[in-house]
């Protein structure tokens, strides 16, 4: 079994997001051996979507903040380009960059110059964005009908995937069109940066099998991963490529503490949050004791624990066939979140590899 590869998605939004937090935890993790650094995507950001999309940071920490500070979310390109003048090793990664939102020949030129400059460092995750949301407002102030969403995301990798390899690309869409340019740099990596692809709906399967090299789960517990590459698997075949081409990773809730009811006290408001948000289940972002079906499934797809525990959770992710993890810390503090990427270096990465 190949070694696994560890990513820390960075402080990019929230009331923890800051340029020197940023920096503080990229280089941390360039120190300790992580493989790769991640942002997330969005253009408008709100204090609810603070208050529930709790990708960096904790409920606590929310609540810790009040409420008069500005929603801030620093923009997934430019702080790609940010961490890499900042860092020399650490891999720079989208999870995941919303392609409707973009023109296609100014990202394919920003990305390709971003892994120029890291020399090769990007890790390109790609998607068509969310389902008509009231918190997520993207589409409607952007001016793009959501129903457009897929097409426009297939168009504008195409299109970019043409940038990056013709001297002279054209293309002609429903959405995108544009005559013969030049257009360089192309990426240093070749043919183009690896491609990262996330959802488990079919059609998002379809496009994972026909564009990516890797293919991020989310809340699916080790037990039924071997199923779900099995169904991914089948549409690979389809299409004439080798299972083999494919990473498979996971981006996973963590929280690392003494002991193992310590770390769930720590996390259980955040992710009863997350998954109130995320799977519409009718539950207040408190630990209750009648919720014990809904917790039970909180653990079951998360890192909560000490050292030990998660460890022998990492090795059953990976005995079920997944080769990546992108970690989502839980903390309430940005020293909180250093001391768990420590514990986590020491205790896991060093064990795995």
């Amino acid at each position: 079994m190949p070694a696994a590869l560890f990513g820390v998605r960075l402080p990019c939004a929230g009331v923890l997001a800051s340029p020197a937090a940023m920096v503080r935890v990229a280089r941390e993790a360039e120190s300790l051996g992580y493989d790769s650094v991640w942002v997330h995507d969005y253009i408008i950001w709100s204090k609810t979507l603070d208050r529930v999309h709790l990708s960096c940071g904790s409920r606590e920490a929310v609540e810790a903040a009040g409420d008069d500070y500005p929603p801030i979310f620093f923009e997934s390109i430019t702080n790609l380009a940010f961490i890499a003048g900042a860092t020399n090793r650490i891999r720079l990664g989208t999870a995941i960059l919303v392609l409707p939102y973009r023109n296609a020949l100014v990202t394919a030129k920003q990305l390709a110059c971003i892994d120029v400059l890291s020399n090769g460092r990007l890790e390109l995750g790609i998607g068509q964005g969310s389902g008509k949301s009231t918190l997520n407002e993207d589409f409607e102030v952007l001016g793009i009908p959501r129903r457009e969403k897929i097409q426009r995301t297939r168009e504008t990798f195409e299109a970019m995937r043409q940038i990056w390899t013709e001297d002279a690309p054209t293309f002609e869409g429903e959405f995108i069109k544009f005559p013969s340019a030049t257009i360089f740099p192309k990426p240093m990596q070749k043919p183009y940066p690896r491609i990262w692809i996330g959802g488990s709906t079919d059609k998002s399967l379809d496009m994972v099998a026909d564009y990516a090299t890797g293919w991020i789960t989310s809340a699916i517990p080790p037990d039924r991963l071997p199923a779900a590459i099995d169904g991914l698997n089948v549409k690979l075949v389809q299409r004439n490529r080798a299972p083999s081409e494919m990473t498979i990773a996971t981006e996973i809730e963590v929280l690392v503490s003494d002991t193992t009811d310590e770390a769930r006290r720590q996390a259980a408001k955040t992710l009863i949050t997350l998954y109130e948000h995320y799977s519409g289940v009718p539950a207040h972002a408190e630990l209750k004791e009648e919720q014990p079906d809904f917790l039970a499934q909180a653990w079951a797809t998360s890192l909560v624990g000490t050292v030990d525990g998660i460890r022998d959770e990492v090795a059953r992710y990976m005995h079920a066939g997944c080769d990546a993890f992108e970690l989502k810390f839980i903390y309430h503090d940005i020293d909180h979140l250093i001391g768990q990427m420590r514990r986590f270096a020491d205790g896991v990465i060093a064990h795995v590899r």
